[in-house]
């Protein structure tokens, strides 16, 4: 239980870290048009949301019960998965440079490999 804890707090944290800079570096980009600008906000307000009320079961009262009985978890982990997938597949069949590319599927890598983890975890400390 305290590694899934462990692990679950990193891909929180990073996803909180993650999608701030993401944040921040939109609204200083004047490049971008607003349609995109907006989208880009909802998708880090999504990930920002889904953070926050995991680390809610994380700090709540009874939080290794709530977090082997909650959904909010594997939900958490298949959203991260899927989107880092989708995206880094734009990405890489898209035109930017190489660096771009190569940054991206490394973040993609760490948050797939990261949702894998905890989504396990879960399930092995859920059916003990």
């Amino acid at each position: 239980m305290n590694r899934l804890v462990s692990f679950l707090w990193v891909l929180v944290a990073s996803t909180l870290l993650v999608w701030i800079i993401r944040i921040y570096n939109l609204l200083n980009d004047n490049e971008i048009s607003n349609g995109e600008r907006i989208w880009s906000l909802l998708v880090a307000a999504t990930f920002l949301l889904a953070a926050m009320a995991v680390v809610k079961v994380l700090v709540g009262d009874w939080r290794d019960r709530n977090i082997l009985n909650f959904l909010l978890v594997p939900a958490f982990c298949i959203w991260t998965a899927t989107f880092w997938i989708v995206r880094s597949v734009g990405i890489l069949i898209s035109d930017h440079e190489a660096g771009f590319k190569i940054v991206h599927a490394c973040i993609a890598a760490v948050f797939i490999l990261l949702a894998l983890i905890v989504n396990r975890l879960k399930t092995i400390v859920s059916n003990i």
